[in-house]
């Protein structure tokens, strides 16, 4: 691992599709999301996503941020002006690749400010996560902020449970 950190924003739709934004150098913020647009269209497997994660990962830092457009990437993706609105369809899931480990942070989208961060809701990985891991904490994000499915594990265990039962 050459840099500090990678982070890469993925934005998830209704039909759980993602929209992969890798980061890159900025004269003007620093660090910043680059003119790189990755997708997975869904159904996928856990191991697809997973390796869609690492794929967004290693694009960041293959160009700079382009300083001279005003407007965010996933702006012109959607077509939608200002980033409010063209992240509004969308629940944002955050990824860090530090030296240390991952960090997966979800947002709630606030339709005055956008996504904004859900600290409480941060979970870290090792750099040698198992299999199957990383996906897990993504498929519990996108059921709870997503589609608003708090009880996404006790609905699956109660399937599992009459399942075996049959």
């Amino acid at each position: 691992m050459e840099r500090e950190f990678y982070t890469i924003s993925v934005y998830v739709d209704r039909e759980e599709n993602l929209i992969g934004i890798p980061c890159g150098e900025s004269e003007k913020y620093g660090i910043a999301d680059i003119d790189t647009i990755m997708l997975l269209k869904a159904p996928y497997t856990d191991k697809a996503l997973e390796s869609y994660i690492e794929k967004v990962i290693c694009a960041c830092y293959t160009k700079k941020h382009n300083d001279k457009i005003e407007t965010s990437t996933i702006e012109r993706y959607t077509g939608k002006k200002g980033f409010v609105e063209a992240t509004a369809d969308y629940t944002l899931i955050s990824i860090v690749k530090m030296q240390s480990g991952y960090s997966l942070m979800p947002t709630f989208n606030d339709y005055e400010k956008g996504p904004l961060a859900i600290d409480d809701d941060e979970h870290i990985l090792p750099l040698n996560y198992s299999e199957g891991d990383m996906a897990e904490i993504f498929r519990g994000f996108i059921e709870v902020y997503v589609k608003a499915n708090m009880f996404y594990k006790e609905k699956e265990e109660l399937a599992r449970e009459k399942a075996q039962k049959e």
